[in-house]
């Protein structure tokens, strides 16, 4: 089972801009965005490994630091298709006319 740990707003140990500390087990990664891709409008992050020794240092010491899922994100159980949100349509479409006079909001 994969989890993940991250912290958000974390000093990069490569080129000290701040970024999204990834934990993955035994591995730390700083996520960084690039901007959209021009093709297919998709966000682009790069990557930069962080020695353990490197985050470990930074999260001993007692500076506010905003921790994202402290309870680890299970990708798994993320990725199931039983994972579903009340009010999400898993294959959207456009709704038909037919479908908007039968809306209560009409």
């Amino acid at each position: 089972m994969t989890k993940i740990q991250c912290v958000k707003d974390f000093e990069c140990e490569v080129c000290h801009r701040r970024g999204m500390l990834q934990i993955l087990g035994n591995y730390g990664r700083v996520r960084h965005y690039v901007g959209l891709d021009s093709v297919s409008k998709k966000p682009r992050f790069e990557y930069h490994k962080q020695s353990l020794e490197y985050v470990k240092g930074l999260l001993s010491k007692n500076n506010p630091i905003d921790l994202i899922g402290q309870d680890n994100i299970d990708l798994k159980l993320f990725n199931n298709s039983s994972f579903k949100c009340e009010g999400w349509d898993s294959n959207p479409r456009r709704p038909s006319p037919e479908d908007l006079k039968s809306s209560p909001l009409s």
